[in-house]
């Protein structure tokens, strides 16, 4: 038998021996007291994620993109920060960058993208958001395929790169997700990234059921 019949076999038999979750069973969701109703459309999030996906079946294309509820603008209500990909190099089809979107404090959003200073196109895997600079506003820090970058809110509606001179600059690579905390409980925040593995596109790490061929 070779590996791929027996992940097969092995995965056969364990959803035919699984018991059945205790949540099939469960009330319909009007007994929940509470109802989810998608309104992305009426909230004005017209957002597309690209994962720059052109048949090489990379290893990036499979982990998507990460998200920010933050109030950047100061005014008390949250506004959403959607991250994004952008098509490779060699096979480029389309312009893509991330999207802020400012809540309009009625239910809906308006795209601030590039009067904030974020019309960038990058291949964004996370984001973690923090006051590094003690000025009261939020500032974004986007974990990378490549170089990562750190935005500094000025604090008066927009965002500047603040990557070389934040000391940030130089390093590529896969990195995944970051956190902001204060490890050494100065009062200031420090920044903690998390990276995935060496990946390059001429190296690309892959699954295969057959040792060879991309699955």
């Amino acid at each position: 038998m070779n590996r791929r019949d027996f992940l097969l076999a092995a995965f056969g038999t364990a959803i035919s021996t699984a018991a059945v979750p205790t949540w099939a069973f469960a009330s319909p969701a009007s007994a929940l007291g509470f109802h989810l109703t998608d309104v992305t459309n009426a909230a004005g999030l017209q957002f597309l994620h690209n994962s720059g996906a052109y048949g090489g079946k990379l290893l990036p294309e499979t982990l998507g993109s990460g998200c920010a509820f933050l109030d950047y603008d100061g005014d008390g209500w949250q506004d959403i920060l959607l991250l994004n990909g952008m098509d490779w190099p060699g096979h480029k089809r389309q312009r893509c960058t991330l999207r802020l979107y400012r809540n309009n404090r009625n239910g809906t959003f308006t795209d601030v993208t590039r009067i904030a200073g974020l019309d960038i196109e990058l291949y964004g895997m996370g984001v973690a958001v923090g006051d590094y600079n003690n000025d009261g506003f939020p500032d974004i820090f986007i974990t990378c395929v490549g170089q990562s970058r750190l935005f500094r809110n000025t604090g008066k509606g927009t965002f500047v790169d603040a990557t070389h001179s934040s000391g940030l600059f130089g390093r590529q690579g896969f990195s995944t997700s970051a956190l902001w905390f204060d490890y050494d409980r100065d009062g200031l925040l420090d920044l903690f990234v998390c990276n995935y593995v060496r990946w390059s596109p001429e190296h690309d790490v892959f699954c295969s059921l057959d040792g060879s061929h991309k699955s």
